[in-house]
């Protein structure tokens, strides 16, 4: 039998036995000093038994560096795949948006290399970009430009300033020998050549403002709904209430967090009535969602959101085109970021009493239509705005970034009604229009409607029948031919020449009898 010594002992080579295994300091007192809870001294008999040893194996020195080496290691791999996808999606992006001639391999090379450093421009203290915005694949008239937008940045002060050119303002075609708006010349151009239109449309402008035009940006409908959305929507204060009542769509007065297809919609309402009616207004209201957008894209919760930022780039690269290579697009970035509210002005051309533009109608494409043109008969004033632009304008104040821009001494906002013009090529045809439904007031919300497009509504009433469910419109002279095919083509369908023997005869030129399909 082994006595108290032996056992002793054997405790003692044990511990020392996993002391030395893990690397444990030596306790300060052997077993056969441990004092009892009362302070005597064990000389005999069996010592408390010693507490199990810890089942947790800690780190020697060396595997703690090596184990947070791997996890740093790990780490580092893993950023540098996730920026390595997210660069190449930039790049890939980068390659669809982009229509400069150089390769993406050439453009990456100075993008990393550092090559070029200066924007076009920017070495004569003023970048000027073309700002287009069309309908886009799947829209009527996908290639007008909904939107011609000069945006001028000044690096030595980081100020920028925003003209907007009407979209009626009238216009030789380039290289052509007839007239037209300004917002079909982008469509000529993509008829000639696919990618075409900005560089002709960029040119005019050029003859326009008397400036370079440096750049050029498209976007369609699609990337300026899906960015917004992609953000979280832009906030946006309404000064006034107002109704379109075309698209059939209210925005109260207030501020309010738009997604993209609210805030298309509040860009693109032209059919409004009063403070907030006219193509003016509306380009106000198109540089006022602009500068949002600019604001919550570059804010620093968008930057540091991965799943925003490629939902971006997935929009982009399918739906907007410029001119830019990929260091430009960095170089623009870069400048762009450092704009704030304070130094942003905005001008729109207007008509008025102190704007630049008068109102006439005249035919276009053998229809009557609302124009704009100088009223000095040249562009000279619109290029002393332009020249001028950092100058004048309106900076919006940051309690108001949102707010609607306005400039009495260049853009009048306010809708000023349309001058008379002192010829007019030809008579307005007439039109009369009568109701084919049960819908009350149908007629009369088409009268406003083809009155706001030069029309002349001759008398309105109710069809014969009134369970039509198509609309139909019928030539009664034949020299309203075209303008009843322009009318037609409102409610996709064509022009017919006579009367049905449903209805009575009609002394206008056009007659247009309202289906459900009108109800819009």
């Amino acid at each position: 039998m082994k006595s108290v010594s032996d056992t002793q002992n054997a405790h003692k080579k044990a511990l020392l036995s996993v002391r030395r295994r893990h690397g444990i300091a030596a306790a300060r007192s052997s077993i056969g000093n441990r004092r009892r809870p009362g302070g005597g001294r064990n000389d005999g008999g069996i010592p408390p038994a010693a507490p199990p040893p810890s089942t947790a194996i800690p780190l020697l020195p060396g595997k703690r560096s090596r184990r947070l080496r791997r996890i740093v290691a790990a780490t580092v791999v893993i950023a540098a795949a996730a920026a390595g996808i997210f660069g190449y999606k930039v790049i890939a992006a980068s390659d669809k948006i982009s229509v400069a001639e150089r390769s993406i391999l050439g453009q990456v090379k100075d993008l990393l290399l550092g090559s070029r450093e200066q924007l076009a421009g920017e070495a004569d203290g003023r970048i000027n970009v073309l700002l287009i915005a069309i309908g886009g694949e799947g829209h009527k008239g996908e290639n007008l430009a909904d939107t011609v937008m000069v945006a001028s940045i000044r690096p030595q002060d980081n100020s920028a300033a925003l003209l907007s050119i009407p979209r009626d303002l009238l216009v030789q075609v380039p290289g052509e020998e007839y007239s037209s708006k300004i917002n079909a010349v982008h469509a000529y151009g993509e008829s000639q050549k696919k990618n075409n239109g900005p560089v002709v449309l960029g040119k005019l402008v050029e003859e326009i403002i008397g400036q370079p035009i440096h750049y050029y940006v498209r976007v369609d409908f699609t990337a300026f709904k899906n960015i917004i959305d992609a953000i979280g929507g832009v906030d946006i204060a309404i000064p006034n209430s107002f109704f379109d009542y075309w698209h059939k769509i209210s925005f109260p007065a207030g501020t309010e967090r738009m997604n993209g297809e609210r805030a298309l919609a509040y860009v693109r309402a032209r059919y409004v009535e009063g403070p907030e009616g006219g193509d003016f207004k509306r380009a106000a209201r198109q540089q006022q969602v602009l500068l949002a957008l600019r604001d919550k894209v570059f804010s620093v919760q968008t930057a540091l959101d991965f799943t925003k930022a490629n939902t971006i780039l997935n929009s982009l690269s399918d739906n907007i085109r410029t001119n830019m290579e990929l260091w430009e697009m960095k170089r623009f970035y870069e400048l762009a970021r450092l704009l704030t509210d304070n130094n942003v002005k905005s001008t729109v051309l207007t008509t008025g009493p102190r704007g630049v533009l008068v109102g006439e109608t005249m035919v276009l494409s053998g229809s009557p239509a609302a124009i704009l043109k100088p009223r000095t008969g040249d562009y000279s004033e619109i290029q002393t705005i332009a020249q001028n632009i950092f100058d004048i304008g309106t900076t919006p104040s940051p309690a108001a970034a949102n707010s609607t821009p306005a400039d009495e001494s260049v853009a009048e906002l306010k809708p000023e009604p349309t001058r008379e013009p002192a010829e007019t090529p030809i008579a307005k045809p007439t039109v009369e229009l009568r109701n084919g439904t049960n819908i009350t007031g149908l007629a009369a919300r088409w009268q406003d409607r083809l009155k706001s497009n030069g029309y002349t509504v001759s008398s309105i009433g109710n069809a014969a029948q009134r369970d039509r469910e198509n609309t139909a419109v019928y030539t009664i002279d034949s020299a309203a031919e075209a303008a009843a095919a322009d009318i037609a083509s409102r409610f996709s369908g064509n022009a017919e020449n006579g009367l049905p023997e449903s209805e009575s005869p009609s002394n206008a030129a056009i007659l247009i009898l309202l289906g459900r399909d009108a109800d819009k």
